[in-house]
């Protein structure tokens, strides 16, 4: 069962196992014909209040889904533009992060297959080619980041650790963007498939809306449960031309 669209909704959504399939190597996805122009038809149906929110950064996702430029939260959080037509306002690069990029560099080498995916404000392993080594790489991440602190947070996802400042999430990217127009007022729903979205299903739900699970990962929070991205695809088209219909029908 789906949720009935509104013309309110405010849309949050995760990309990687929820808009597009996921991929051995992050840079190896592919992104489906139609994407772009179905999210700039989103952004038209509900007046502008659909963001982005995924741990890629908002360089790549304007790059990979031209000419489509959304509101958007990138790398959980760490980085915001409030509006499409906005620019995007990164937190300082902490401390911690080029010891840590440098240890890992040279740690991970053990594990062919395994990547480290150098962000601007955070890193993230990727172990989904070679997943017979999660539990060495999860073992080796955490005694080299124990060294670096209390500022440094681990999110284990699907086949990949994300290592980030502590305190920034998908979550916290979804409160500030219900702070300010043209999200503020409308009913948010957020669509996510994995661990790391679990924040922003928590975001949506304190303040009145909907969380809608994407695959067969569990979780307590989903309202509403859609099979993978294609789903996704064909009923967030759906959603633009109902909801777009009924606007047009009123008026």
């Amino acid at each position: 069962m789906h949720p009935t669209p509104r013309s309110d909704w405010a849309l949050f959504l995760d990309i990687d196992g929820t808009l597009i399939e996921h991929a051995d190597h992050p840079e190896g996805i592919t992104i489906p014909e139609g994407l772009p122009t179905l999210l700039m038809r989103l952004q038209t149906t509900f007046a502008g209040a659909v963001a982005l929110v995924s741990g890629r950064t908002i360089e790549w996702m304007d790059r990979r889904f031209a000419p489509a430029r959304l509101a958007a939260a990138g790398q959980h959080g760490a980085e915001l533009r409030l509006k499409a037509d906005g620019k995007a306002v990164p937190l300082a690069i902490p401390a911690w992060r080029k010891r840590l990029e440098t240890e890992l560099d040279t740690a991970l080498t053990a594990w062919p297959g395994v990547y480290l995916e150098h962000k601007p404000l955070s890193l993230a392993v990727h172990y989904r080619a070679v997943p017979q080594f999660e539990e060495e790489v999860k073992a080796t991440i955490a005694v080299i980041t124990n060294r670096l602190g209390s500022d440094v947070e681990l999110l284990a996802g699907r086949f990949v650790v994300e290592i980030r400042q502590i305190g920034l999430t998908k979550g916290t990217a979804v409160k500030r963007f219900l702070e300010t127009a043209p999200f503020a007022g409308r009913l948010p729903v957020f669509l996510g498939d994995d661990v790391t979205d679990e924040d922003g299903f928590g975001a949506v739900k304190a303040a009145g809306g909907l969380a809608v699970a994407v695959g067969p990962r569990p979780t307590d929070q989903a309202d509403f449960r859609l099979d993978g991205p294609e789903e996704v695809r064909f009923w967030l088209a759906s959603v633009a031309a109902e909801t777009l219909g009924t606007a047009e029908a009123t008026r």
